[in-house]
């Protein structure tokens, strides 16, 4: 007996059917007809009614995968296409504890509740005896599990009950994933990792997601809880729990990288966790006060710095003033916030003594008029913690900090106990006690987001860096309030987070000199590997450096520069004159400059990212080539293979890592396809592995491959290069900055002499003055929004004018 697809009720034997027909003459027809009918049915369900005694594999079978559970024990496995993916535990599928109890106890015995095409209910007994249901809803390509445990006649009624749940099959690996909580091991294969406290604990853990894909299997994996979660994906178990819950929500997905990732996007927007379609301006060059100024900014040192890099012919889009424009000396905890909603440095106050300007942003109008004047989005701090009145052990000063915190008391906007009095935390900043605002209370949100327009800025940088995580237990305090900033259409930089990105794009910890070099690359990879692909590591040369630099925090600074330039987004602090090294000054500027041109293109995969919830921004190797076993294990602190697609067409290959002042040469894994070193011209047939290739200081480390077209942008026009290694034809889909507009480039032809290809804008009826790069073997033509183009060798009907291409010479 078994359990599949529809569980329909049990049916009687072949040998009953013919005993009844012989003995009932009379109704011979009827029945014979009604045996074949019951016999021949072509059927999915079980075969024992509710109750029965069960049989030893419950078998469901959907379209991508088979769910095996052994109800004793409560033991479950996948297959896909006859093949174990994730084997049975071998002692237990699921064990909790008894209600208010830590003790985790095993799973014993299930037994069938109901059944229906995609709802299948159990209950379960553990060795204590404590009960369970568990409820397993199935999709073609994924399912939900949820357990909910009894809390028993014992338990005294005066909350709701919590408990420890674990659900878990045998080992799993290779994986990749885990947010925050996956950037800090030895490699991104996260196998090995284990955590029974996986939450925010601390600022390097901010963004939390227990997402985790095992690209080999075909097989991907999510427990939906904002709070207490446990994670082990090691030689033991591949486990998904959470403590302090009264039941836990979790999924499997099933199949290739791509269909897991849609169906992640679509269920993390089903359960809460949206991600929200970013806008361009993110995806060029920005500015943080913070990488030059550190905490103490005021407005003359700012616009210094920004017309110091716009007169040496830096192009910025976005500038980040993160703190010290609120009101009151610095370093004095009474001293204002980011909550202090408008109200500026701007006037003197006696007495100071902070060694900074009296006031810092004197004149806040003639700031924001020379950032209009130049293009550039003002960007301020974003907390939402309030300071608590001085007789609650806070800092709270009308003068500086307005009306706001106590409004927010009044209102009851604050995460509150069971009888509504608000909790007090510890942040890093402001000082003292303070209050946190409830993202659960549409009121408060829409609040704290009025209060901050007050600020009359573009966006936000949210970096809210709370010390009693473990305390809120509450690890998406921040998705709600981005979210409604970014539908209201702010600009907004995300740094806490439960499973999605609600905002444009996702920092990473902050970096600096003399940090962990690996760390970086290692959690941007797995950003993306968890569904969060548009990530921005840090300010270029991080935080905190002091003049003058020595050699090794100006090479520091140089590959560090390289390595953003290949990442989602990008940013400059430090300005690098600074090195006082024309040489290394010129490569931080090719780095910037490279990084602007390619934004379109960037920009574009970061919209098929969102609409698809697979990573083009960012494709770690492992799920762009998920049978590729050579990809499994490169990005690691000892071989420093790191390599990711940035967008359809390049392969970026960072000499960065903890050898940043040593590093001249590197090994480079180049996947199965044809790929060209974008600056050489190099062709190269992959699957192949580089043995100590040369990056020179001053090298974009990029190939050329995938789809092979790049959009650049030159002044306001932008440009498509498309390179003629692709061996087939393809078609690619670029999307404009403004969000919405689309072109296709449709590549019909493989012979690419210049005398016999044209480019065809097939929306207009014309054909397009199009240029060859010889060294590159590519064409370049301008193209122009919801233009569609075609590149053939075919020649133009008789009558057409065909433009020739013109041949450069690199």
């Amino acid at each position: 007996m078994r359990l599949l697809k529809s569980f329909d009720f049990c049916l009687p034997n072949r040998s009953s059917c013919l005993s009844f027909f012989f003995s009932c003459k009379a109704f011979a027809v009827k029945l014979i007809l009604l045996c074949l009918l019951l016999i021949g049915f072509s059927y999915s369900g079980l075969q024992a009614q509710p109750g029965n005694k069960l049989p030893a594999i419950i078998q469901v079978k959907r379209k991508a995968y088979e769910l095996n559970i052994q109800p004793a024990g409560f033991k479950y496995a996948f297959k896909v296409k006859g093949k174990e993916i994730a084997g049975f535990h071998p002692v237990s599928g699921l064990r909790f504890s008894a209600a208010g109890d830590t003790v985790l106890y095993d799973a014993v015995s299930t037994r069938i509740i109901s059944k229906s095409q995609d709802l299948l209910r159990l209950a379960v007994t553990n060795t204590k005896g404590n009960k369970a249901e568990v409820n397993v809803y199935l999709s073609d390509e994924y399912l939900n599990i949820k357990v909910k445990p009894e809390a028993g006649a014992s338990y005294a009624v005066t909350s709701q009950p919590q408990f420890v749940i674990d659900i878990r099959t045998a080992p799993v690996q290779p994986a990749y994933g885990l947010g925050d909580h996956g950037g800090y091991g030895p490699s991104t294969n996260v196998f090995g990792f284990a955590d029974n406290r996986f939450l925010n604990t601390d600022n390097g853990l901010r963004f939390v997601s227990s997402f985790a894909i095992f690209p080999a299997q075909g097989l991907g994996q999510v427990i939906f809880e904002n709070g207490h979660k446990r994670i082990g994906l090691n030689s033991a178990e591949n486990k998904m729990g959470a403590a302090k819950v009264s039941g836990i929500n979790a999924y499997y997905f099933f199949g290739p990288p791509a269909t897991i990732y849609k169906n992640y996007a679509q269920v993390k927007a089903k359960e809460g966790y949206p991600d929200l379609k970013p806008k361009y301006d993110f995806f060029e060059l920005g500015y943080e006060a913070f990488g030059s100024l550190g905490w103490n900014t005021y407005q003359a040192s700012v616009q210094k710095d920004l017309e110091t890099y716009l007169q040496k012919g830096y192009y910025l889009n976005w500038a980040v003033v993160g703190s010290g424009f609120w009101k009151g000396e610095r370093k004095k905890p009474e001293e204002g916030s980011t909550n202090s909603f408008g109200i500026w440095d701007d006037i003197a106050e006696p007495g100071r003594k902070d060694g900074l300007p009296n006031p810092r942003y004197p004149d806040v109008a003639t700031f924001k008029a020379f950032l209009q004047q130049n293009h550039i989005n003002l960007l301020l701090g974003l907390r939402t913690n309030f300071k608590a009145p001085k007789d609650a052990g806070g800092f709270y000063n009308p003068t500086n900090n307005g009306p706001f915190p106590l409004e927010g008391l009044q209102q009851n906007y604050y995460v509150a106990d069971a009888q509504s009095k608000p909790i007090p935390y510890k942040v890093n900043f402001p000082q003292g006690n303070i209050y946190i605002l409830n993202p659960d209370k549409p009121a408060a949100v829409q609040w704290f987001a009025d209060g901050f327009r007050k600020w009359g800025v573009q966006g936000y940088k949210e970096d809210m860096m709370l010390h009693d995580g473990i305390k809120l237990n509450n690890d998406a305090k921040l998705n709600k309030v981005n979210e409604h900033l970014m539908k209201q259409g702010n600009l907004v930089m995300v740094r806490n987070s439960a499973f999605s990105v609600p905002g444009d794009i996702i920092r990473l910890e902050d970096t600096k000199h003399g940090f962990d070099q690996d760390r970086p690359v290692i959690n941007m990879l797995n950003y993306a590997a968890s569904g969060a692909p548009n990530v921005y590591p840090d300010i270029v040369a991080g935080k905190y450096l002091t003049l003058p630099l020595t050699e090794d925090q100006k090479k520091y600074f140089v590959r560090n520069a390289m390595f953003s330039a290949v990442s989602p987004a990008m940013s400059v602090g430090l300005g690098p004159w600074h090195m006082e090294n024309p040489a290394y000054e010129a490569a931080v500027k090719k780095a910037c400059n490279w990084h602007n041109q390619l934004a379109p293109y960037i920009y574009s995969a970061a919209v098929d990212a969102f609409e698809t919830g697979y990573p083009t921004t960012l494709t770690p190797l492992p799920i762009a080539f998920p049978h590729d076993t050579a990809t499994y294990n490169l990005a690691t602190k000892t071989k420093r293979q790191y390599a990711w697609l940035l967008g359809p067409s390049l392969l970026v290959t960072p000499a960065y890592g903890n050898d940043y002042a040593t590093v001249e040469r590197r090994s480079v894994y180049l996947p199965a396809g044809t790929w060209q070193d974008l600056e050489s011209g190099e062709i190269f047939r992959g699957p192949t592995t580089l043995k100590n290739y040369a990056f020179p200081i001053n090298k974009i480390p990029a190939f050329v491959g995938g789809q092979g077209v790049l959009v650049k942008k030159e002044q306001t026009d932008l440009y498509a290069t498309v390179f003629a290694l692709m061996p087939r034809a393809s078609t690619y889909r670029f999307t404009y900055p403004d969000g919405n507009a689309r072109s296709l480039i449709n590549r019909k032809t493989t012979n690419w002499q210049p005398d016999k290809v044209q480019v065809q804008d097939i929306t207009a009826g014309r054909t397009v003055q199009a240029e060859y790069l010889a060294k590159d073997r590519a064409l370049k033509f301008k193209i122009e929004a919801g233009h569609d183009y075609e590149i053939s060798s075919s020649r133009p009907e008789k009558g057409k004018y065909h433009t020739p291409v013109n041949i450069t010479k690199e």
